[in-house]
């Protein structure tokens, strides 16, 4: 299944908007958003804020999943991910 840009911003999206409100992730979640974030990044022509985060977003993933804590790791970042859930908001907007 082909997902376009704009579906995949949709799933990241998603991913770190759960976290954020629920305070919880699997393992899967964070290897998922490491994979969303290569694909979205290979697009050439991607909003410069967007460009940005994504490698902020990367390592978040990395060290989620080396975390001791989940829980504690979702929420040292919570500021961050509200920033990110806002940039690939604006940029969703963008390539409506």
């Amino acid at each position: 299944m082909y997902l376009t840009v704009h579906n995949q911003l949709t799933l990241l999206h998603d991913l770190l908007d759960e976290q954020a409100t629920f305070k919880t992730v699997s393992m899967n979640e964070y290897k998922q958003i490491k994979k969303l974030v290569q694909t979205i990044s290979a697009h050439k022509n991607m909003d410069s804020d967007l460009q940005t985060v994504l490698p902020e977003i990367y390592y978040y993933g990395i060290k989620g999943e080396v975390a001791h804590s989940l829980t504690d790791h979702i929420e040292e970042n919570i500021g961050n991910i509200k920033k990110w859930l806002e940039t690939i908001n604006q940029t969703k907007v963008n390539i409506d």
